[in-house]
């Protein structure tokens, strides 16, 4: 928990509400935090550094058969986004890069709904009905699509029922798992509603993504160089 200085109302809040938020989640998902550092009075010239708190989790794994990696398998196996995309942008780098600033408040996280899909994904998984598995954290969907393709060699063709700049969207608790066509029944039958087909995993090394106003096409090779050089190139820029 790293947080400025707590003698300010301010801060006294944040750090206060980050502890109520990581008690109800710890409650619902039925896992603890089994310890913990605190550091406060991180500021520069009295101004604080944002609000931190960074939990690391450690999971009972029952059956390393059960262990669903982030890389697509194979060409045709279909792709899905389980969840809902949301305008979730507050407080993310997008923000920072297009409006020069943070701001706003984080939408209203339904940790309940959120339990009940990790419940239903583990149950798929152990029925054998998904391939890969990969959440969708720091940078939306497209980040989550290229990490899963960087890893598998493989490319994709995906069409989304948004506008482009929502595929940075950061709304907590989705996941994309690819799924193999003759496993398509039981796994609709078992998200329904909470999963959307977005596309199909390929065997060319690039992407085709095509959104509401525009079809983009990706090659793989580029995109993964520019992904593994960006802290290189971050800290080259700033000297």
């Amino acid at each position: 928990m790293n947080y400025g200085n707590p003698e300010n109302p301010e801060i006294y809040w944040e750090l206060s509400q980050s502890i109520d938020g990581m008690s109800t989640a710890c409650e619902i998902f039925d896992t603890p935090v089994i310890s913990g550092n605190v550091s406060l009075y991180n500021e520069t010239n009295g101004t604080a550094i944002f609000p931190t708190p960074v939990v690391g989790m450690v999971g009972l794994i029952e059956n390393p058969e059960y262990i669903t990696t982030i890389d697509w398998k194979q060409a045709g196996d279909l792709i899905y986004i389980l969840g809902e995309t949301g305008e979730d942008f507050s407080g993310s780098e997008l923000q920072k890069m297009v409006a020069g600033q943070y701001s706003g408040t984080l939408s209203q996280v339904d940790l309940q709904q959120i339990k009940k899909r990790q419940d239903l994904l583990l149950q798929a998984i152990r029925q054998g009905v998904i391939s890969s598995a990969h959440d969708c954290s720091e940078g939306g969907l497209i980040v989550n699509l290229l990490e899963s393709a960087f890893s598998s060699g493989l490319g994709a063709m995906i069409d989304v029922p948004f506008s482009t700049y929502m595929v940075f969207s950061e709304t907590p608790g989705r996941f994309v798992v690819t799924v193999q066509k003759e496993n398509q029944g039981v796994f609709e039958q078992l998200f329904a509603k909470d999963a959307v087909w977005i596309g199909t995993v390929t065997d060319d090394n690039k992407m085709t993504l095509n959104t509401l106003e525009k079809k983009w096409e990706l090659e793989m090779d580029k995109m993964k160089k520019i992904w593994e050089e960006s802290l290189e190139c971050a800290l080259k820029a700033k000297v």
